[in-house]
Order: C-alpha cells, then sequence, then structure tokens
C-alpha cells in the first residue's frame, strides 16, 4: 500500500513539477540554430584521464539540419594513446555524424538519420522515446522516416542501417478527410509493427521479438493555437501477451509569448506476458541478458534475463502512464513523463528532461535522464545499472568561449564477464562556441 501510495505521489510530483513551468514527441524540441563548438578539456572514464578534443557543430538551413559531435580522448597515463574504444566497431568514423535532417517530426516530410534521440511510433504505446545511444562508446547510425499525404501517412524507424535489429513502422489512414465533417475529417486509423530481429547480435540464434497494433485518433480540436486528442490502441508481443490503452493529449504551442505546454494521460490494461512501450529509451541495454535482479526477479532457476525472458513473469496489470513538456519565453524547455504498472514489481520508469540557456545571464543548463525498474520513490535518486543520464553546466566567460562541466553516467559491454557494467564520464572543458 505504501508503495502505490509512492508511486502516486511521484506521479503527481512529476506532473505538478512541470505545470508550474511549463512526447512521446517532444513538440519544442527544435535544432534550427546554427552554432559552431569545439573545444579542449579533459575526460575521466573509470578513474582513466583522457585529454579530449571535441567539435559539435550544428547547422540549419530552413528544413535542412545536420550536427556533427566529434570526440577524440588520448590516454594521458598510456604514452597520450589515441582511445580507439567507439572507433574500431559500431559506426566506426560515421559515429562523427550526429543526425542529418529534414524537417521535424509531425512535418508532412520528416526524416533523420543518425542517432535517434527519442524515436516514437504513433501515441507510443509500442515504442516510445527509443534511443539507440543507449551505448555512448558504440553508437549506431539509425534512420527515422515520416511521410504525410493527408489522406493517408506512415512513420517509419531503423535502429541500425549497419545491421538488420529493430525495424518498426506505422501505417495510417484519415477516412473521412475528403469530406467536410467537422471533427470527424480528422479522425485516424493505424497499425504499427515493430520487431527487433537479432536481440543478442548472434545471427546463428533465432531470438527474434515482433509485436503488432493498432490505434485510433479523434483530434477534437486541431488549431494552430489549441489542439486536443483522444486516442485508444491495441498491441500483441509475438508468443507473449497483449494490452490495451485509452488516452488523451493536449497541445498548445504559445500562450501570449510566454509559455507552450504538451500533456498526455494514458489509462493502461495489460494483459499477462505483456509491456507498454516495450521498445523505450533503455530498450538498447535491456535487450541483452542483464542479471535477474535488474527486473526484481528471484528465481534460482534464472540468473540472467532478456527483457523478453521477462515476459514470462509479467502478469495481468493495470497501468497509468503521464507526460508533460513545455517551454517558458523561449528559454526554458522541460520534459517529464512517468508510467507504473499496479502489483508489478521495478516497473516504474522515468524520462526527464530541463534545458535553460541565458535564462542566468551567460549560464548554459542542460540535463537528461532516463530511469527503469523504479519500485520506490527512493530509487528515482539512485545511479545504477537502470540509469542513463547527462548533465551540463557552462559559463559564457566571454562572447564566444564556454567554459562548462559535462557529467555522464552510461553503460558499456564488458567482453571479459559478458556482461553491462555502468561507467561515468566526468569532462571539464573550455569551448569556442559561435552562433552564426
Amino acid at each position: 500500500m505504501k508503495s502505490r501510495i509512492a508511486h502516486v505521489f511521484l506521479f503527481l510530483f512529476l506532473f505538478g513539477l512541470t505545470m508550474v513551468f511549463a512526447q512521446s514527441v517532444d513538440p519544442f524540441s527544435k535544432e534550427d540554430k546554427n552554432n559552431f563548438n569545439g573545444g579542449l578539456g579533459m575526460t575521466w572514464i573509470d578513474g582513466t584521464a583522457y585529454t579530449t578534443i571535441t567539435l559539435t557543430p550544428e547547422f540549419a538551413f530552413g528544413k535542412f539540419g545536420m550536427g556533427l559531435n566529434i570526440e577524440l580522448l588520448f590516454n594521458n597515463s598510456d604514452g597520450f594513446k589515441f582511445r580507439k574504444t567507439g572507433w574500431d566497431k559500431g559506426a566506426g568514423a560515421l559515429r562523427m555524424i550526429r543526425y542529418i535532417r529534414w524537417g521535424h517530426k509531425n512535418d508532412p516530410l520528416y526524416t533523420r538519420i543518425g542517432t535517434l534521440d527519442a524515436a516514437t511510433l504513433g501515441h507510443g504505446f509500442i515504442m516510445g522515446y527509443y534511443s539507440n545511444e543507449a551505448n555512448y562508446d558504440y553508437r549506431k547510425i539509425g534512420l527515422a522516416l515520416d511521410i504525410d499525404f493527408k489522406n493517408y501517412g506512415f512513420e517509419s524507424v531503423t535502429s541500425n542501417l549497419g545491421n538488420l535489429e529493430i525495424l518498426g513502422g506505422r501505417f495510417y489512414v484519415r477516412p473521412l478527410h475528403f469530406t467536410s465533417i467537422p471533427i470527424l475529417k480528422n479522425f485516424e486509423m493505424g497499425a504499427t509493427y515493430v520487431g527487433d530481429f537479432n536481440p543478442d547480435n548472434r545471427r546463428k540464434t533465432h531470438d527474434g521479438v515482433y509485436e503488432w497494433g493498432l490505434d485510433l485518433g479523434l483530434p477534437v480540436i486541431k488549431s494552430k493555437f489549441f489542439n486536443t486528442t483522444l486516442y485508444a490502441d491495441y498491441a500483441k508481443i509475438n508468443n507473449h501477451g497483449d494490452g490495451k490503452a485509452i488516452g488523451i493529449l493536449t497541445y498548445v504551442p504559445n500562450v501570449f509569448g510566454l509559455f507552450g505546454i504538451y500533456a498526455k494521460l494514458e489509462k493502461r490494461f495489460l494483459n499477462p506476458g505483456f509491456l507498454p512501450d516495450y521498445f523505450n529509451s533503455l530498450y538498447e541495454l535491456e535487450r541483452n541478458a542483464l542479471p535477474a535482479d535488474h527486473w526484481g526477479i528471484n528465481d534460482p532457476r534464472a540468473s540472467i534475463l532478456t527483457k523478453e525472458d521477462f515476459l514470462n513473469y509479467v502478469g495481468k496489470t493495470e497501468g497509468i502512464f503521464g507526460e508533460l513538456s513545455g517551454q517558458i519565453l523561449n528559454r526554458i524547455r522541460l520534459v517529464g513523463n512517468y508510467q507504473h504498472n499496479t502489483g508489478l514489481g521495478k516497473s516504474g520508469i522515468l524520462h526527464l528532461e530541463a534545458r535553460s540557456e541565458d535564462l542566468i545571464p551567460n549560464i548554459h543548463l542542460k540535463y537528461t535522464y532516463d530511469k527503469v525498474g523504479i519500485q520506490k520513490v527512493k530509487d528515482v535518486f539512485t545511479l545504477d545499472y537502470h540509469s542513463v543520464a547527462q548533465a551540463i553546466i557552462g559559463y559564457r566567460a566571454y562572447r564566444y568561449i564556454l567554459v562548462s562541466i559535462v557529467y555522464r553516467w552510461n553503460f558499456i559491454y564488458d567482453e571479459e564477464t559478458h556482461q553491462y557494467k555502468p561507467q561515468e564520464r566526468m569532462m571539464p572543458q573550455i569551448s569556442f562556441s559561435m552562433p552564426f
């Protein structure tokens, strides 16, 4: 009972916090600035110090945008040797390209190649906030492509163009769009299919995970000032269970130039062997075998479990999902969402983002945090192998000089022990940063 009350408190706390300041697709996240950034600093990884050279420019021209992330590390205690980790496998030299995009999510044409920060299909019941960058060292080159033809359209996601891993798509139709019937002309029907064709990255095994679903959406109010949509989802994981959800989302892009807000609330009804947004922010870590304790399982027959294995322990339950994001004066951007399934231990999943530029003169702040396996409120504040976090604070000492420190907590795969382990990075640096 206390645990349930704690989850309700956490849920309301997140909603209250973001409501004071104010998606699956964050409508306020727009990469539409030109910046040339480069820096020199130090990085500590597992206690080892590296001299670090970074170059992270971003370019935006109309609908086109591009971002690079070139990071070179040299070991200070081993003859200044170049750290090859991250360059020898995975995307290799292509890891320098953070993204190339055209348009933004929900535009008639949107595509993005490179890092997928928060990929979502439909309302996010199957794939929500998925990232192919959970392993920071071995980044992947993914692809998102959406086209809206008004009467119909599709969304698609590929996690890794270099290898067939996660591939998903959603096709939708608006059967009454050709009419002039108010409200009903925007009625939408969708079908989604997502598969992880090779979770353990061994071609000889046949361990694919596949999920399909259907959804309905009715924009009750749709204008450039205010949008409200009612929706319903159904999804089924192949050889496992299924689930349903109903929800409402509201989007107000700008209120008198002061703030904008996006809100979403969803009630879930889940049968045994099913998890909502199975392909989520930390799926790249959970698709591999992890200690059973990661899932809150104490079974002497199973010391390690993949996420699909865990489905065999999931009973019938109900859940709730809530999200708020917003911006204030175009200087503060906040995102918060949380979900929890009643009666299922360690089912809480949290995503937080906060960003501010020049709210305090010359100070830049950014924070992102993803946490799974939440059972108690105290779990939210514990960095462990359920967490990926990054915090950046910068001070613009001169017009184009930024002094900053970056902290990152993520996971890497230890090839000797064949297990994931947490990795901390601390990166103080001096950067040249020029908007244009």
